[in-house]
């Protein structure tokens, strides 16, 4: 049975009305800053894939593109004085989600025992880009850090201040050079509205849940996302 003109019009103006009703619902919740906005939107347009930081600069995506990739960490002696390990604790955790997103990293134990056998300290990426059969070298340069709260012994809260950056490795007159082709500042809060007490968690748990949150931060510049596993 055919349709009338009058019944098309009618089919139109009401999927016309839903589709205006469904939109300002979609408005009013994220105005109101109500995560179910956000649960809306997924369910009408999907949990749409965000692209890296690193990819939007270069165009390059390390685990499709199958890039071997080395994690190097650094921070000042006076970090290193408080906190010994967070060189290679930041360097093991970063790895792992990067292999976790198909991404190949160089080995972990490989990096410490070249950095051992060189003092644990090492003077340019470039160095670094002839050492290690890489294509990319990462360098993540921790400036500040602490996950205590200043002058109150019995709250937990951390900030990191530093720079992520990447070096794609180039072979020049049978010389291996490595090339800047990303850098970001990284600044980091946890949690941003109020300390946590000692008595719901000990130092050490939070430190741990801490270190996991920035190489999780960190990571993300280097490997796409959807908008569901953001990190709050």
């Amino acid at each position: 049975m055919m349709r009338t003109k009058q019944q098309t019009k009618s089919s139109f103006c009401t999927h016309r009305r839903c589709c205006v009703l469904v939109l300002l619902v979609l408005v009013c919740l994220e105005a109101s800053g109500c995560s179910l906005g956000v649960m809306a939107g997924k369910l009408f347009f999907g949990d749409p894939l965000l692209t890296c930081e690193f990819t939007k600069r270069t165009s390059v995506d390390l685990s499709e593109e199958q890039k071997k990739v080395l994690v190097i960490c650094s921070t000042p002696e006076s970090i290193r004085s408080d906190y010994p390990s967070l060189n290679y604790d930041l360097l093991e955790q970063i790895t792992y989600d990067l292999k976790r997103q198909g991404i190949e990293v160089q080995d972990t134990g490989e990096v410490a025992t070249w950095l051992d056998d060189n003092g644990g300290v090492w003077n340019d990426v470039d160095e670094l880009a002839e050492n290690f059969k890489v294509d990319y070298i990462i360098h993540v340069d921790i400036d500040e850090f602490d996950y205590r709260e200043p002058n109150s012994p019995n709250l937990l809260r951390g900030k990191t201040f530093g720079t992520v950056a990447a070096y794609e490795v180039h072979e020049v007159d049978g010389i291996r050079r490595a090339l800047s082709v990303f850098e970001s500042d990284y600044t980091s809060e946890y949690p941003s509205h109020m300390p946590v007490s000692i008595e719901q968690e000990s130092a050490k748990v939070f430190r741990k849940k801490y270190l996991d949150r920035i190489a999780d931060q960190i990571g993300r510049f280097f490997y796409n996302y959807h908008s569901s596993e953001d990190i709050y």
